[in-house]
């Protein structure tokens, strides 16, 4: 499995032995941004879009030279290797560091920067072909959902509403019903022919799995829009072959069987969904120089 490493302003250590100053803005004020990336046989999936994604947000909340003399892009592969995780995930946050409480930035600031990584196993075949369930929420998020920001706080109390309702996922509804994104993944729906998405803007994030589903589905000819679609298209509405799933970096996609109440297409993953998990699933396995999987979608029948 591998050992929880930690990379703290330019030190490796183990995770238990982190520490960071009380008045970091980080902890009292949520000043600060992170990633998540996936390791899968041991390499970093996809790590260059996530630290293109970091740089963005550390634009848009103005560190961006916060993570200079920090070469993430040799620190994250070290991390991962001395710590010996071949699946998992790593951990990447930046923020404006520690200064006396109050909201007007520091001049300078002191930048944390920490990284560390954390094993964890796969998803089972079985696991994947369950599906999951969502459950709605009125999104009461702040209007920049596109920073991928540290205060978390709406996402937590929509996940807990929806671990309480029986659901894996919360998700996040507009005005109209329309709907955003998950608790923390992109959602897509198979509608009418079409594979639709929520356009990127600041109401969600651009996800990294999202998009390299665009990208594949694309690539293999089906059609695609990045169009909103509301909560009623994919239960009243509904045609006989909806199919809706969720997309993130540390679950990939994600058939979901169940809205609220009501039961998606016939209650089994569909087979867009599957193909495109197929796909999705050796692209990144052939990525990190492993052999494909089996194929989900002859586990389809029966």
């Amino acid at each position: 499995m591998g050992s929880e490493l930690l990379y703290l302003n330019g030190s490796f250590l183990p995770l238990s032995e982190g520490r960071i100053e009380v008045e970091d803005r980080g902890f009292q004020l949520g000043d600060g941004v992170y990633e998540v990336i996936k390791v899968m046989n041991g390499c970093l999936v996809w790590l260059a879009d996530h630290l293109a994604r970091l740089e963005r947000s550390l634009a848009a909340v103005r560190l961006t030279e916060a993570a200079v003399g920090h070469e993430l892009e040799e620190i994250l592969p070290r991390l991962v290797r001395e710590a010996g995780v071949a699946y998992g995930s790593v951990y990447v946050q930046v923020t404006r560091g520690p200064a006396p409480r109050e909201f007007i930035f520091p001049r300078p600031p002191r930048p944390t920067v920490l990284a560390y990584v954390r094993p964890s196993e796969p998803p089972t075949p079985a696991e994947i072909l369950a599906g999951v369930a969502l459950h709605p929420v009125e999104d009461l998020r702040w209007a920049r959902c596109d920073i991928k920001s540290t205060n978390l706080l709406a996402a937590v109390l929509a996940k807990e509403e929806a671990k309480e309702a029986g659901a894996d996922e919360a998700l996040f509804l507009g005005p109209g019903g329309v709907v955003r994104e998950g608790g923390s993944s992109n959602v897509f729906a198979f509608l009418g022919g079409v594979l639709r998405t929520h356009p990127l803007s600041n109401r969600i994030l651009a996800g990294i799995t999202r998009l390299h589903v665009l990208r594949i589905a694309r690539r293999e000819g089906i059609p695609v829009e990045e169009r909103e679609f509301s909560l009623t298209e994919i239960t009243e509405q509904a045609p006989a072959d909806c199919e809706v799933f969720t997309a993130s970096t540390t679950k990939d996609l994600r058939p979901v069987v169940r809205v609220g109440d009501q039961v998606i297409g016939d209650g089994r993953p569909g087979p867009v969904t599957l193909r495109l998990l197929d796909l999705f699933r050796r692209e990144q396995a052939l990525l990190v120089g492993l052999e494909p999987p089996p194929a989900l979608t002859s586990r389809l029948q029966g």
